[in-house]
């Protein structure tokens, strides 16, 4: 790293967590190996990327980054971007530089936090009991941040085993991201559903199934993935944002001064 540019890594080992919002079984679930190559991480990948290209540029930190899948793809992009998990997933080799597990991001290096000008929570607040007040301790722990990028599973309605399984408090829609944002002292840039194409399948699926499979699994067909990954971005540019779609990602600037 050059000087004045700090990297978490150089501080010293992480401390223990103290607790997780995923367990060894459902990291396992949900990261197993070969999941980056399917169609929602694809596309959720390339919407985020997309957001953080229309805000003014920082380095980027990804809390609650799980293994890197998100970190993995943005710093290929070129984005200087890091992650931090509170549990401690398998981590790819070639990330170790990159990924900080088993920590709070309030027990990063101060420098650290410093340096941090976008912060991206991506389906991390639907996890947690109270939102605004874990987002006012980020806006305060770190100084720097002046953007925000977050993703959340959306609409009441597809509520299922599979919320329960993981531990969802709740889904969303634009207006309720947007509130408690702004609650918390962020203000909306832009906001949008995404993954259109997925709504009226979710829907069906569960009006006829009544719920959902919990375990994400690699592509057994990689290029159909693609496929499908290119189709729910395409949705995503062309469609507006009201559209409903199974989850809201949404742009924020920091409108709460830290004291």
């Amino acid at each position: 790293m050059k000087q004045g540019n700090p990297s978490p890594m150089k501080q010293g080992n992480p401390s223990p967590a103290t607790s997780s919002e995923f367990t060894p079984a459902q990291y396992s679930e949900a990261y197993g190996p070969g999941v980056e190559r399917i169609y929602w991480h694809l596309s959720r990948n390339r919407i985020i990327l997309s957001f953080l290209r229309r805000l003014p540029p920082g380095r980027v930190l990804d809390v609650g980054c799980g293994r890197g899948i998100l970190v993995d793809y943005l710093v290929r992009a070129g984005v200087d971007c890091y992650g931090v998990e509170l549990g401690n997933p398998s981590v790819p080799e070639h990330l170790r530089e990159r990924l900080i597990c088993g920590k709070a991001s309030s027990d990063l290096p101060a420098d650290f936090r410093a340096s941090v000008g976008v912060i991206v929570l991506g389906d991390v607040i639907e996890h947690l009991r109270d939102p605004p007040a874990f987002l006012k301790t980020l806006l305060a722990d770190f100084p720097a941040a002046h953007s925000f990028v977050v993703t959340v599973p959306a609409r009441a309605e597809l509520w299922s085993n599979y919320d329960e399984h993981y531990g969802h408090y709740r889904r969303y829609d634009l207006h309720s991201l947007e509130a408690e944002l702004a609650s918390a002292g962020i203000g909306t840039i832009e906001s949008s559903y995404m993954f259109r194409l997925l709504y009226p399948l979710a829907r069906l699926a569960l009006a006829f199934q009544g719920k959902r499979e919990t375990r994400v699994t690699a592509p057994r067909l990689p290029l159909i993935h693609r496929l499908a990954a290119t189709l729910l971005y395409a949705d995503f540019t062309l469609l507006p944002a009201p559209v409903y779609g199974t989850s809201v990602i949404c742009s924020g600037r920091r409108t709460l001064r830290s004291q």
